[in-house]
Parts: structure tokens; sequence; C-alpha cells
């Protein structure tokens, strides 16, 4: 399998002012599981602070297995933030709304790396990795993505430590979700 570095490809795939869709996969209920759902929440959280929205707009955050949604606005937002829980299949409709030319899936993956480590995985290798809670395999979710969009599809997997139901999300997990909320709202404001 070929483990890609994500920080030099994400620069490249974020470049010139790209719309951007990012969808956050995964259980919050299965520790390290939950990095996908907790990146897009971030992100998503920081769009509402670029925007001027708070709680009290009342609109949905996008705690819920929703996207995440808010009032119109007359310019189109460079990036957009998806919760696709265990069932990323639902938010295709709305991200081919949204019309990206990028969708970054973020989502816990066993690519026999240490805990926390990133890396881009292509959809032709995503089969040689393991870890799936959700309804439909992200290859599939990756490629209807791509035909019905016509966009770039990158998967960004983060070593899971714990699947655990009902646990918390181990530290070396919790510092990437970080790391690459982080990363991801550089490259996007830039």
């Amino acid at each position: 399998m070929t483990l890609i570095d994500p920080l030099q490809t994400l620069k490249t795939a974020l470049s010139h002012d790209k719309t951007v869709a990012i969808l956050g996969c995964g259980s919050p209920l299965r520790g390290d599981d939950a990095v996908g759902v907790a990146v897009a929440q971030r992100l998503s959280e920081q769009l509402d602070k670029r925007d001027g929205y708070d709680k009290g707009d009342g609109y949905d955050k996008g705690d819920g297995p929703f996207c995440h949604t808010r009032p119109l606005c007359h310019t189109r937002p460079r990036y957009q933030a998806f919760i696709g829980d265990v069932a990323p299949e639902n938010q295709t409709g709305a991200i081919k709304q949204f019309n990206p030319d990028v969708v970054l899936l973020i989502d816990a993956l066993d690519m026999g790396l240490e805990p926390g480590e990133l890396r881009v995985v292509s959809q032709d290798e995503v089969g040689g990795v393991s870890f799936s809670t959700h309804m439909l395999p992200l290859p599939l979710v990756m490629d209807y993505l791509r035909r019905e969009t016509g966009c770039e599809v990158l998967l960004i997997g983060i070593q899971a430590a714990s699947l655990d139901f009902l646990s918390e999300m181990t530290p070396a997990v919790a510092a990437a979700t970080e790391t690459l909320s982080t990363t991801l709202l550089d490259l996007l404001q830039t």
C-alpha cells in the first residue's frame, strides 16, 4: 500500500481558491472512530465564526448527522463541512448541491501506522485498509461523488488505536484531530 504524505497533497489539492467539501466520517460512539466527525465539527465552528454566526441564530449547528447549514449568504463559501457520521452517503446530495472542486473525506483507518498518524489514501487502496463502521464502503461513496460532481476526491486517514464502544478518543488521535483541523483551516484561509 502506498501511503501519501498529507501536507503536500493537501497544499496542491486546496490551492487556487478551489471550493472544498469536508466530509467527516465515523462513529462518535467508538473512540478514535470519531476523528472524522470531530474535524468536520471544528471546521464547521470556524466557518460560523468567520461568517459571524452564533448559537442564537437559530440554524442547525451540525451537531447531528446532518450537513452544517446556515442562512443563505450572497457569497459562496470556500469550504463547507458535512457530518457524515456512520452513513456518509446521506450527505452526497448536499455535497452535490454545494458543487465543490475537491471533496476531503476524513476517517479513522487501520494503516499499520502509529496511532494519530495521518496519510492520504488513494481510492484504489482504500480496500487495503480496515475499520469500517459505515453503512456503505468508502470506495463506493468516493466513486459516486467523483462521478456525480466531477470533483477530486481524497481520503485522509488517521491511524486509530481504539474503536471500543463508548470509549473516549485516545490522546494521540485527539492531538491529530487538532493538528488536522488547524492545518486545513490554514490551507483554506490562504
